[in-house]
């Protein structure tokens, strides 16, 4: 029974492994089918990366046309639209628009129509919607929407509803209407966004590319030509943290396995000391006692394995049946998964083992001679305890130490930036690893503590002599740290977790001064200086305090649709420019280098910055050094005029990125004055304001008056708490979604619980039929059994609660020097008392079904094992 509940602890980690790695797989599929479908047979692209709505015109198209290594070239016009209903009512967000020409065009002949068909021509009223679009505004085949601009409104009839993969569709709304229709509603006749070439067999991509490269220059700088293996490799760029997080998962529960596979080769080493010794008696060398052993463990991954593979495959089967939406690609077996997960089961299985093999090679011959098997109480396990210190303070060390200065030291050539890689890849591959098994090696000491300044408390609760439950733990002390380590894996994980999400989250706080409401204008074209000076004019608006906020990534453009796509990459920077006399009055900024006085007069004479104390912190820059852009007229340096800090100045950035983590978007953003975003980056136009109203003015009100008296219906407005509680609740469901992974590496330990109450019962039950003869009844023995389990869980919660809340600190560490980002820490005391609520269950209810077995046996039964069996 204890070797199939080890081989099921196995099979479940591997399964779990196998699932989650083929699901992200999966999922992966669903998106490059959808993308490699969307980009077809596109061999090159040429689009202009600083305004995707236009710079392209169809006279290029015509002239690439005629290339003769071209087979065939399409143009297309983009637009990032506010859709509205036929009554005028705005949409939850923006869609993508995208003008076609049809039947020409057959890139995406390949979408599934769930109702209707395409257009036939370049131009009419005519509208293919996606679902998710079609719901939101209740649109059938044959309905009208809108698609409303400053001044004027584009209505279209619906022709066909495409269905998306929900993953792809909930994030961008889509659109395709006719290609000239959508350029004559922009008022840009001719104007292309993207031309996607096909080449002819056997074209050389990279000699075209040679060829074309100066005539785009030529025509326009800023226009770039792709080739498609640059956009597969940006693909896989970005889908490689996909691939870390789902081996990151399985391996939480590949260790609670680990530890279960030691207590249970444990067991067997400490149940089998007369056999071994006897073996050794007849002539069998130490080296084959120590094989016997680990081939012992190696069996056991094996057949955990082969169970859970295919458990695996059912497992996200499943999932595919009641998510059929996230799986259009259906179930694709993770190849790498499935190898990580039987490979490194058997890993985890020799590595377990090693001690185990290791204690039965001191087994002494004589020991076999002795009469009768006695199971002797341990000392205090102070040597594993020493190290395993060692080992929990390396990761510390790699992250607070002082590792800048032993790096010069050293003579690393530039320490400074030498230091963070270090400290990433080390805290991964060395740090996390020495902190899981240096608590390993302190568990015995939990183990000695616990039992007896524990034991005592817990006897009393179940009506016990405290004798009785003395050294029952401690006597196969190592069996029960196996199993009360694999009870701290999914505690940890739970706890650093949710507490590195609630301190992103709680360091992200209300400031006390800090503009009431935000008002967005309509993507397209935003309000130029005249209707800025209408805004100011609108009744419940304080006087003078409207600010409008421009924002432009030096490296993509000024356009929301631009901001968005530097929004997605890593290392592009923010400049968000304002008018530094007003946003000091309105922010509570806090300046950690310099004052407000100085930065502002700076500003307004021009090339100057403001950065974060986030972005000081990343960068290591500091008030006078110099920060070079690239600007519309080339690098510019700025100086440095200020580093402040404001816990919700990532507001401004937060409007246009939502759904990304605005931490990494404050790291990366830069302040200056409006004159130098209209010189530098052509802020013409601004899309957001921040404002102040007066007392009693309620939003909605005010958001309709802004649209009759500017006329714009494609305006919206928020405040700071909205976004806050937005974010929050977003962000919540994502925490409880990834402590899946926690309570996964719970139920795996569960099977580990009750492997160890069974050795403990069979080692002992001459010793429970000696009780059960002189007058302890059945009650007793079964609380005696229960207790024990109670106990291992109260093991198993000091280990994770220690081991949890250490990850936590060097996690905070970790971001802190990556990112910048260093918040206090918060701690979800909600959540941790629920792991441990988990923890403590899953004893108690492990224990249950061994302790009701031995509580129903017969006394002269259990006297039968007789006292080798103690």
């Amino acid at each position: 029974m204890r070797v199939a509940l080890t081989v099921a602890a196995i099979a479940l980690s591997v399964s779990l492994v196998v699932s989650v790695t083929s699901g992200y797989a999966s999922i992966e599929a669903a998106v490059y089918k959808y993308l490699n479908q969307y980009m077809g047979s596109t061999d090159v692209e040429v689009v202009r990366p600083n305004d995707v709505s236009g710079g392209l015109t169809t006279s290029l198209l015509e002239k690439l046309r005629r290339d003769p290594m071209v087979a065939g070239a399409d143009g297309r016009f983009e637009m990032a639209l506010v859709p509205a209903d036929i009554m005028g009512e705005p949409a939850a967000k923006r869609a993508a628009v995208i003008g076609l020409e049809r039947p020409g065009d057959t890139r995406s002949d390949y979408l599934r129509f769930e109702k209707g068909g395409w257009f036939h021509a370049s131009d009419g009223n005519y509208a293919v919607v996606d679902q998710t679009l079609a719901a939101s505004l209740k649109l059938g085949i044959g309905d009208s929407f809108t698609l409303p601009v400053p001044g004027r409104k584009l209505q279209l009839k619906v022709v066909g509803i495409i269905h998306k993969p929900e993953v792809l569709a909930s994030y961008m709304w889509t659109a395709y209407v006719p290609l000239r229709t959508l350029q004559e509603f922009a008022q840009s006749p001719g104007a292309l966004s993207r031309i996607m070439i096909d080449l002819k067999t056997g074209a050389d991509p990279t000699a075209f590319a040679g060829r074309w490269g100066p005539t785009l220059r030529g025509i326009d700088p800023s226009v770039k030509l792709r080739l498609a293996r640059d956009t597969r490799r940006q693909m896989d760029k970005n889908l490689q943290g996909i691939h870390v997080l789902s081996y990151m998962g399985g391996t939480v529960s590949m260790l609670a396995a680990t530890f279960i596979v030691f207590s249970a080769l444990s067991m067997g080493v400490v149940e089998r000391q007369r056999t071994l010794a006897m073996l050794r008696a007849v002539g069998a060398y130490r080296s084959q006692i120590a094989a016997l052993v680990v081939l012992e463990g190696v069996l056991l991954a094996v057949g955990g394995a082969l169970i859970g593979v295919p458990l695996g495959w059912l497992w996200i089967k499943l999932l595919a049946l009641m998510f059929p939406s996230f799986f259009v690609a259906g179930v694709v077996l993770s190849g790498g998964g499935i190898l990580y997960g039987s490979l490194g089961s058997i890993g985890a299985a020799i590595a377990a083992s090693l001690l185990p093999a290791w204690s039965a090679t001191r087994v002494s011959p004589l020991e076999a001679m002795a009469p009768l098997s006695s199971a002797r109480a341990a000392g205090v396990p102070w040597r594993s305890a020493l190290a395993g210190l060692l080992l929990i303070c390396v990761d510390p060390f790699l992250l607070l130490g002082p590792l800048e200065r032993l790096l010069a030291l050293l003579g690393v050539a530039s320490p400074h930036d030498a230091v963070r890689p270090l400290q990433f890849y080390g805290h991964f591959l060395m740090g996390l690893p020495c902190l899981m098994l240096g608590y390993f090696l302190l568990s015995p000491m939990f183990v000695w503590l616990i039992e007896r300044f524990a034991g005592p408390l817990v006897a009393a609760m179940f009506a016990l002599p405290s004798r009785i439950l003395r050294q029952q733990l401690s006597t196969g002390i190592w069996r029960a740290a196996g199993t009360a380590a694999a009870l701290m894996v999914g505690l940890a994980v739970l706890i650093v977790m949710q507490t590195e999400g609630h301190t992103l989250l709680n360091g992200w706080k209300l400031p006390d001064k800090f503009p009431d409401i935000f008002i967005f204008a309509p993507p397209l074209g935003g309000l130029d200086m005249r209707q800025q000076e209408m805004l100011t004019e609108v009744p419940g608006i304080k006087k003078g305090e409207v600010m409008p906020i421009g924002v432009a990534s030096p490296e993509y453009g000024t356009s929301p649709w631009a901001i968005g796509l530097a929004a997605m990459m890593p290392n592009a920077t923010m400049f968000i420019a304002v008018d530094p006399g007003l946003a000091f009055k309105m922010m509570e900024l806090e300046f950690r280098e310099g004052n407000a006085a100085q930065a502002a007069e700076q500003l307004k004479r021009g090339d100057a910055v403001v950065v974060t104390e986030e972005f000081r912190q990343l960068k290591g820059l500091h008030v006078g050094d110099k920060l070079t852009l690239k600007t519309n007229s080339g690098d510019v340096a700025f100086d440095i005029a200020g580093v402040v800090w404001s816990p919700g100045i990532d507001v401004m950035v937060s409007m246009f990125d939502m759904n990304r983590q605005f931490d990494q978007r404050t790291a990366a953003s830069v302040f200056g004055s409006l004159a130098d975003g209209r010189k530098y980056f052509g802020i013409n136009q601004a899309f957001l304001f921040a404002a102040n109203l007066d007392w009693g003015v309620q939003k909605e009100q005010l958001l309709k008056d802004v649209q009759r008296r500017l006329g714009e219906q494609g305006m919206r407005a928020g405040d700071v708490r909205e976004i806050k509680h937005n974010i929050q609740k977003g962000f919540g469901r994502l925490l409880l979604l990834v402590s899946t992974v926690g309570f996964a590496a719970m139920a795996v330990a569960s099977l580990g619980v009750t492997n160890t109450i069974m050795a403990s019962i069979r080692s002992r039950r001459w010793q429970f039929g000696i009780l059960r003869s002189i007058g302890v009844t059945r009650s007793q023995l079964l609380r005696l059994v229960v207790a024990e389990g109670l106990l291992l869980g109260m093991i198993g919660c000091g280990l994770g609660l220690a081991a949890g809340f250490e990850m936590s600190l060097d996690a905070n560490a970790l971001s802190s020097s990556i990112t910048g980002y260093n918040p206090r820490l918060a701690i979800p005391w909600g959540m941790v008392g629920i792991g441990i609520g988990v923890v403590l269950f899953i004893s108690l209810f492990a224990s249950a079904w061994p302790a009701a077995s031995v509580a129903r046996t017969d006394p002269l039964a259990l006297l039968q094992a007789g006292r080798a069996s103690a």
